[in-house]
């Protein structure tokens, strides 16, 4: 892997190359209304032989802002699928080029076309950017959501449980409009599903982030909503009926109203109904007893969420923005477990037990972020604040009884306070230097969260007593300061970009119960750099390499046992330290085709092992920092038109990794390999009709100490729209077959037989209904949660 040192000298040779360069900005749009032309493609061509010299596709509103290009003479061409394409000349006379509106004129020989196949690409590459382009491609028209556009997405995984993941590894944050929005799996499903697909213009994919961006952010997804083109009203109302054994039901509304100065701006949503869950496992030991246990989960929801929002626009260069926002997360949950116990023969019954677990948790969060950006001189300044407070609730009733006999074996209630408090504030400046753009910023986050966990057990008087032994209080507090800087420019056509962030943590962990303190201090430091190497006006190679954190959460350090069961729990170590990721990433653009190579090193892993007792049959999983982990991988992407009315596209990728595990004293480092298959069917039919029929298909992969069974599923979705596209309806059915599950095989059979299944659900149906109205088109920012939220666990 690179050194920081040579990172570095990298830094310093770069920063050493000095040229004139200059920013271009404008606006393309349509000659005869004047309107946006979203996604043109801008290219900045050489006067002496056409080449390519720079590129950008535009934004949805059709505005684009081109850094770094050489003084000098040369050509800007405009193109967009219906328009005739432009070609002026450009002589800059110093380092900003506003060209103003550029009108582009429809060509009438393509009107005919435009519809089946004067549609943008679906992907396209930009630097250290994958865009995927949403708003008007026939490939997302089936939507019912934002997880149906993310599945088609190049690099990423959703999973069972609602989870995303790229490149098979790593937990991306989510953004909004260049805000991060990171939640819990359950709260992102819920405000993914609020957005409309038809209010996505793009979504952004950055597999390996620069410096600039927070030390735990390994992948970004940035979600882009279409903007603002025209004053007035705009809505949009839409639920999605999900039907399966039990039922679901999305509800959203969003409403925005747009002055010159002013857009105010209001979101609800609103989730009701159930999902259920089963997991069964098989536990053989050798020469004793063989253990089968059954589980079925039923989550009831009752959750509802709103976001108020003001965008003030101060002057031409600055604007201020306010949001609001609440959630309320009101669930019941039902588990019914069985363990049957047999020995090792299987023909005799040891014992027979039924678990039965209710719990009401409930979860409030309130926040506020306000955010100012201005310009002045060629100097952008941003600040962001943001206040979040989270209250969690949760009581469980827990009771085990002998099934043959009917006694009452345990009998647990739990009641969980948890609070917690986090306030941040963050600025950046960027602007030019005369031969290049640079930015310098700085973070500073406060988290404090404090967890009281009583357990009452039923005493043999019939009465509760508290359990002093499972009780828990614990208090943590972490303070995070971080710098960064960066330089962007240009040297013979490579674009590059270098940056280094440093960022220091201090935390104190206190766990009140145990009357044990702990205090630490460490500083990180965070180098990126990556090239961009355009080959041809159709081929470009970028390479990148990145360093980022992962820092322990409160539940890794808190050190107390967290019950899933009365013979199964986990346990905090409050010694874990950060682990440290290099990554570096090659990436070959040819048009539409995608190839990506990865490898890195994660040092300091942090993992949660298995430690079973064959004499109490307790199983507990521990938490313990690992020497390194390696990983390796190769993807590629290629969207495949057969004709005006038929589309594929499809992703391969195989997966390498090397992860060290330990279990009973000895440390597992197993080489393993997958790879995943993921394709779509998309048919464009008359009368505005789509057919999208998708699937997946993951081989045998495993960790240390499991093998996972291959996994595959189908899905299939027809949409139509009515009314000139304010109404559309849709009908989704996943996992046509029900043969997605996820499930492990022990590889040490010698140790323990153990296999175990998750089933989450996937197979239903889902009904959609969207109306959007108004004359306006913005959607305006929004707020999301930041990464300390997603590290409290919330």
């Amino acid at each position: 892997m690179i050194k920081f040192s040579g990172a570095l000298g990298i830094l310093l040779i770069f920063c050493c190359t000095v040229r004139c360069q200059v920013m271009v900005t404008g606006k393309v749009t349509d000659e005869k209304t004047g309107q946006g032309i979203g996604f043109a493609s801008v290219n900045i061509l050489s006067v002496k032989d056409s080449g390519l010299i720079k590129g950008q596709v535009a934004d949805s509103t059709g505005e684009f802002v081109l850094q770094n290009v050489p003084m000098g003479k040369y050509i800007i061409l405009l193109s967009s699928y219906g328009y005739k394409k432009i070609y002026r000349d450009i002589l800059p006379v110093n380092s900003l080029v506003n060209l103003g509106q550029l009108a582009m004129t429809a060509d009438l020989t393509l009107l005919s076309e435009i519809t089946v196949a004067g549609q943008k690409p679906a992907f396209r590459r930009m630097g250290d950017k994958l865009i995927v382009s949403v708003s008007g491609n026939p490939l997302f028209q089936t939507a019912a959501n934002t997880f149906d556009i993310l599945k088609k997405v190049p690099g990423i995984d959703i999973n069972g449980d609602g989870s995303i993941q790229m490149s098979g590894r790593t937990a991306p944050a989510i953004f909004i409009n260049g805000k991060p929005v990171q939640m819990s799996p359950e709260e992102l499903q819920q405000y993914l599903g609020s957005i409309a697909p038809d209010l996505i213009a793009s979504i952004e994919v950055i597999n390996n982030p620069s410096s600039r961006y927070d030390g735990e952010y390994k992948g970004i997804i940035d979600i882009k909503l279409k903007q603002d083109l025209s004053l007035g009203w705009k809505g949009n109302a839409g639920v999605v009926v999900q039907q399966n054994a039990y039922t679901t039901a999305d509800n959203n509304f969003s409403l925005s109203y747009k002055t010159r100065k002013l857009v105010y701006s209001v979101r609800l949503g609103y989730m009701t109904g159930e999902r259920n869950y089963r997991y069964t496992g098989l536990q053989h030991l050798a020469n004793t007893n063989t253990m089968a246990t059954n589980t079925q989960t039923i989550t009831s929801n009752d959750n509802l969420s709103y976001q108020l929002g003001i965008d003030y626009q101060l002057s031409k260069t600055q604007q201020l923005s306010f949001t609001g926002r609440a959630y309320r997360q009101n669930r019941q949950i039902a588990a019914f477990n069985t363990l049957h116990t047999t020995d090792s023969t299987g023909q005799h019954l040891v014992s027979h037990t039924n678990t039965v677990t209710g719990s009401t948790p409930l979860q409030d969060n309130y926040a506020a972020n306000l955010n100012y950006t201005g310009k002045a001189g060629g100097v952008t300044l941003e600040v962001l604040g943001n206040l979040m407070v989270i209250h969690n609730h949760q009581r469980e009733d827990i009771r085990t009884k002998n099934t043959l006999t009917d006694h009452l074996l345990d009998y647990w209630k739990t009641n969980l306070y948890n609070n917690i408090l986090i306030r941040s504030a963050q600025a950046d400046l960027s602007g030019n230097a005369g031969n290049g753009k640079w930015a310098a910023g700085g973070r500073f986050a406060f988290t404090t969260t404090k967890n009281n966990l009583y357990y009452d057990t039923l005493h043999t008087t019939g009465v509760f007593m508290p359990d002093a032994n499972r009780s828990n209080n614990f208090q943590y507090d972490e303070y995070i300061s971080a710098v960064y800087t960066s330089y962007e420019n240009i040297y013979r056509k490579l674009n590059y970009t270098i940056s280094l962030r440093a960022e220091h943590t201090h935390s104190t962990a206190h766990a009140i119960t145990a009357q044990t303190f702990n205090t630490r201090n460490y500083l990180t430091w965070l180098p990126g750099i990556s090239v961009t190497i355009p080959l041809t006006a159709s081929q470009q190679l970028h390479i990148s390499y990145s360093r980022r954190i992962t820092r322990p959460n409160f539940a890794q350090l808190n050190p107390f046992r967290f019950y899933n069961s009365p013979l199964n729990y986990f346990v905090g170590n409050p010694y874990l330290q950060p682990s440290t990721t290099q990554t570096l990433n090659i990436t070959y653009t040819r048009k539409t085709l995608q190839v990506t190579l990865q490898a890195g090193r994660e040092s300091d892993p942090m993992t949660r092992y298995p430690e079973y007792d064959s004499v109490t049959n307790i199983l507990q999983y521990l938490g313990k920092n690992l020497p390194y982990n390696d990983f390796a991988g190769i993807e590629a992407s290629f969207p495949l038109p057969v004709n005006k009315w038929w589309r594929m596209n499809h992703t391969v990728r195989g997966a390498y990794k090397k992860e060290q595990t330990p279990y009973h004293g000895v440390t597992y480092a197993i080489p393993i390999f997958d790879y995943n298959i993921t394709g779509s069917q998309v048919f464009s039919l008359p009368q505005q009709v789509t057919i999208d029929i998708s699937y997946y298909y993951r081989s045998r992969s495993g960790t240390g100490l499991y093998i996972s069974k291959p996994a595959a599923s189908v899905d299939a979705g027809i949409r139509k729209s009515w009314a000139k596209g304010k109404f559309n309806t849709g009908i989704n059915c996943y996992d046509l077959f029900d043969t997605y599950r996820v499930r492990y095989i022990f590889r040490e059979k010698k140790i323990i037989d153990n296999a175990f299944t998750h089933w989450f659900g996937n197979r239903r149906a889902a009904l959609t209904l969207s109306y959007s109205f108004g004359r306006s088109t913005h959607n305006s920012k929004q707020r999301g949660k930041n990464e300390e939220e997603n590290r409290a666990g919330i």
